[in-house]
């Protein structure tokens, strides 16, 4: 897996699946946790742009990291109140700006829409093969 978006057209095309299902959004903050079902589904934890990017598309969005889960509302209460630690970086990093999208799917769905997310997108705080990208640093040194 790299990072950040994949130049292959052919990965991008694999994507097909994904025109058909309806994502929802809502802020990364469990106070928000009762507008996610509780059904399964895959999960994106996103940012928007910083402040300081006032002269770019402020409607671009980050894909910190992609997931599934078999509640997505479980997972988010998970993800906001004991966050792994790429995802508490990210936190560290965008503050209030982190977004949890999500879109329902059945379990025969799950696995292979994830992954193909993951393919085309890279995102950082996915782990490669059960290592942490060496880019990434702790926010709080040792």
């Amino acid at each position: 897996m790299q990072h950040g978006w994949t130049l292959e057209k052919q990965e991008w095309e694999r994507l097909s699946m994904v025109s058909g299902t309806r994502w929802s959004k809502t802020k990364f903050n469990s106070l928000y946790r009762e507008s996610v079902p509780e059904s399964p589904g895959v999960y994106a934890i996103c940012s928007k742009p910083p402040d300081f990017t006032q002269f770019f598309i402020k409607t671009l969005y980050n894909i910190i990291y992609v997931g599934k889960s078999k509640s997505l509302r479980r997972r988010f209460l998970e993800h906001c109140n004991r966050p792994k630690l790429e995802i508490e970086m990210a936190k560290h990093c965008f503050g209030d700006s982190l977004e949890y999208w999500f879109t329902e799917v059945s379990l025969e769905q799950i696995d292979e829409l994830e992954a193909r997310l993951i393919d085309c997108f890279g995102p950082p705080a996915n782990l490669v093969r059960g290592h942490i990208p060496a880019r990434i640093e702790s926010p709080h040194p040792a």
